[in-house]
């Protein structure tokens, strides 16, 4: 009997581990990090293939109102690669910079971080999802 307890605890902890390392893929939308002027966006990302990528679906304002902005439907980031850990690799467009930057993704419950990093550095955004 005792084996018995002991080989149930253990496949518990088995399913739980399991359960833990689950991969999320980073589809839905989300909104950013604030820029400068309090500007935050929402961003839908999508399949693309085998691909992920994404577009500037919405701005809103410091009030939470839609605000006109150029970088609405522009690509945020296209041709991510999927990584066997879960994340996402390829380029991302900076908006404030008006560059193009190696970047990475992960999900993490309601969070999507993204890693990008150019000849001067990394930054480190945290983006919510909305939907």
């Amino acid at each position: 009997m005792r084996f018995f307890a002991v080989a149930i605890w253990m496949l518990c902890l088995a399913g739980s581990a399991a359960a833990n390392n689950r991969v999320e893929v980073p589809l839905g939308l989300w909104q950013t990090e604030p820029d400068s002027i309090g500007v935050v966006f929402w961003v839908r990302t999508r399949a693309c293939g085998r691909s992920l990528c994404a577009r500037v679906e919405r701005a809103k304002n410091r009030r939470g109102f839609d605000a006109p902005s150029v970088s609405v439907g522009a690509r945020v980031f296209w041709s991510m690669q999927p990584r066997p850990d879960g994340a996402f690799v390829g380029e991302y467009r900076d908006r404030a910079a008006n560059s193009y930057l190696k970047s990475r993704v992960e999900v993490f419950g309601k969070e999507l971080r993204l890693e990008a990093c150019d000849d001067g550095g990394c930054r480190n955004e945290i983006w919510m999802r909305v939907r």
